[in-house]
């Protein structure tokens, strides 16, 4: 039976950037998977100080939602190996963690990630790259980003998505096609997300020194500016325009994307 599925180079690259949000990491520390997809997992986790406190369950949590599969928590257990009764570390690295290395988790995903073409498809006896990429935005929108509207070649993308519903859908997009899309940006993003992080330490400081003074008007003040900031972030995410230059309409998109000779393994089973 031929099954097609994504590339190591595809998953990996979207799982180092996975691991750097989760763990809150700069990407200047922490080693680079990518670069060694035969790193061991327990040696990548120690050297950014964070193997004592790595769980499976938020591991397997993340990792399903972003791949968008589920599996049962048996194939995960068999996978880290803590399905059985190893009395020391030593004996877990001995059977299990010296194999378990990135390129096992990559191929474990792999297997179960669901698969979306952006391949060339047949139009009126001719092979159209175009209208192959457009069937897989149909897709991936009809099965993990619902559009507000039924959209078209002709659709503007903005008329489509909008706000956080565009990053997810242009993120999604660009790691099943090998990061070849350009990536979107707002101009006032870090400003708001600043003013955001400001509201929130204004919010943490504000409790106990309310708590300390009797004057609960510091609390308040530091929540009111925490609120106005995220709403007025957040109507800027949605009405602002953060497509690259010809990028505008779902045509340009798909002439884009059938551009880049974007390949998948095949495997036989």
């Amino acid at each position: 039976m031929q099954e097609t599925r994504y590339t190591e180079k595809q998953i990996m690259r979207f799982l180092a950037e996975l691991l750097v949000d989760m763990y809150g990491l700069d990407d200047e520390e922490a080693p680079d998977p990518v670069a060694d997809i035969d790193l061991r997992i327990d040696l990548y986790f120690k050297e950014i100080k964070l193997w004592k406190e790595f769980g499976i369950s938020d591991f397997i949590f993340r990792f399903e939602r972003a791949f968008h599969f589920e599996c049962s928590q048996d194939e995960w257990k068999e996978l880290f190996g803590v399905d059985r009764d190893y009395q020391t570390e030593d004996e877990w690295i001995k059977q299990v963690g010296q194999h378990l290395t990135f390129r096992k988790l990559v191929n474990f995903i792999a297997e179960r990630s669901p698969y979306i073409s952006f391949q060339s498809v047949m139009v009126i006896d001719r092979e159209c790259g175009p209208a192959g990429a457009f069937y897989g935005m149909q897709e991936l929108s009809e099965k993990f980003y619902p559009a507000a509207c039924q959209f078209t070649p002709s659709t503007r993308i903005l008329d489509a998505f909008r706000g956080n519903a565009l990053d997810q859908f242009w993120n999604e997009l660009n790691w099943r096609n090998e990061y070849q899309i350009p990536d979107i940006s707002r101009k006032w993003d870090d400003l708001f997300l600043s003013e955001c992080l400001l509201a929130g330490l204004g919010v943490l400081v504000g409790i106990p020194l309310s708590i300390l003074t009797g004057h609960y008007l510091y609390v308040v003040l530091a929540c009111v500016y925490l609120i106005v900031f995220s709403a007025i972030s957040s109507i800027y995410q949605h009405y602002s325009d953060p497509l690259p230059p010809g990028l505008q309409t779902f045509r340009d998109l798909a002439v884009l994307i059938a551009d880049h000779d974007c390949h998948a393994e095949s495997h036989s089973e």
